[in-house]
């Protein structure tokens, strides 16, 4: 029994089209990537830079006010270039909270950095690695935009440039 050549075709086309629906339908709600629009995690993280010592910020605290998460390490470079964006824009979007949140560093690599480089916002530490884990952090940086009602508008999971981070801040103050 001979094949026809055409079958096999329209077979691999149709596998190839049901693996693109799959990832553009199915994916983005399966695990800690399908955060959007959904309830962002609350947390309370003790501050390491730019608030009293030995506080702890609270995420459901900010309700009512947008905020922008940055996971970062001082060790990841992207890191350091995306904390230049954020200050960047801050001044053109002050009513943005930005809540550093330093991960899979070592504590006094961290602090040194804070003190180096003085970001103008509240920096706090995931000691035990539990919010990283909730906003499924994989890849550093990482950009969650929380809206004023505390739901997560985006998620960002690499370096996002100025343009397109101030789009985010526009379009989730709206």
């Amino acid at each position: 029994m001979t094949a026809d050549p055409r079958q096999g075709w329209v077979t691999v086309a149709l596998v190839l089209v049901a693996a693109a629906l799959f990832g553009a339908l199915a994916l983005p709600r399966l695990g800690p990537g399908g955060l959007e629009g959904e309830p962002a995690p609350d947390f309370a993280l003790p501050v390491i830079h730019g608030g009293e010592p030995n506080a702890r910020v609270r995420l459901s605290e900010q309700r009512g006010k947008p905020v922008l998460l940055d996971f970062w390490a001082s060790w990841c470079r992207p890191c350091r270039d995306q904390a230049k964006v954020i200050d960047a824009l801050r001044t053109r979007f002050p009513d943005v909270v930005v809540l550093g949140i330093n991960v899979s560093d070592r504590p006094d690599a961290a602090r040194q950095y804070l003190e180096r480089e003085q970001p103008p916002w509240i920096v706090v530490e995931d000691v035990d690695g539990s919010v990283n884990a909730q906003y499924g952090i994989e890849t550093l940086p990482t950009i969650v935009a929380v809206d004023a009602n505390g739901d997560v508008f985006t998620v960002r999971r690499r370096f996002v440039p100025e343009r397109e981070l101030a789009a985010i801040l526009e379009e989730m103050g709206k």
